[in-house]
């Protein structure tokens, strides 16, 4: 084998040797998608996995009644903050069992059926005009009314109030207790 050959072959392997060390994916970070009343939270905004690595006092926020489920993780700077600083809220009706749902987005302001995300100084919200017509999917995997447990999947897209910039919140995951 002539010198030439050897480092062709050597240039050849090398995309294989990258190929075995495996970078963490984003959605590696979320927690598990479990349904054991944990108390998780997770998605992926623009692809980037969140609230990992968020600095500040984080809070689950939750309510189950009568099909009306909502579901928030929050972050204030500190716990002694007033506002939030970011956030991801999902809230939706007719939530009765495990199983797929569709939340459409409509301008009034019932808060059921509606998503919003705040994150880097820009609010994301499901009751503006712009964001009419568009609509949230929730996958329910689990619903306890007896020991209140929900869990489930989620993802939607939202416009800024001026349509110039989107937030795509996929694979996200709960696992809460009410």
């Amino acid at each position: 084998m002539n010198k030439l050959h050897k480092v062709f072959v050597l240039f050849c392997c090398i995309p294989l040797l990258y190929a075995g060390c495996k970078k963490e994916e984003e959605i590696d970070k979320l927690p598990p998608a479990t349904a054991s009343g944990l108390g998780t939270f997770g998605c992926l905004i623009n692809g980037k996995a969140w609230p990992v690595y968020e600095k500040g006092y984080h809070y689950i926020q939750t309510f189950y009644e009568n099909g009306v489920l909502s579901v928030g993780y929050y972050i204030k700077a500190s716990e002694l903050s007033f506002f939030d600083s970011q956030w991801v809220r999902i809230s939706t009706k007719n939530i009765t069992k495990p199983g797929n749902y569709i939340a459409w987005f409509d301008t009034n302001n019932d808060y059921l059926g509606s998503c919003s995300v705040e994150i880097i100084n820009n609010t994301y919200d499901s009751h503006h005009p712009i964001n009419a017509g568009g609509f949230a999917w929730i996958n329910i995997t689990r619903l306890d009314t007896v020991n209140g447990f929900a869990a489930g999947m989620f993802g939607f897209t939202l416009l800024d109030d001026n349509g110039l910039t989107s937030v795509k919140v996929e694979s996200g995951r709960f696992d809460i207790s009410y």
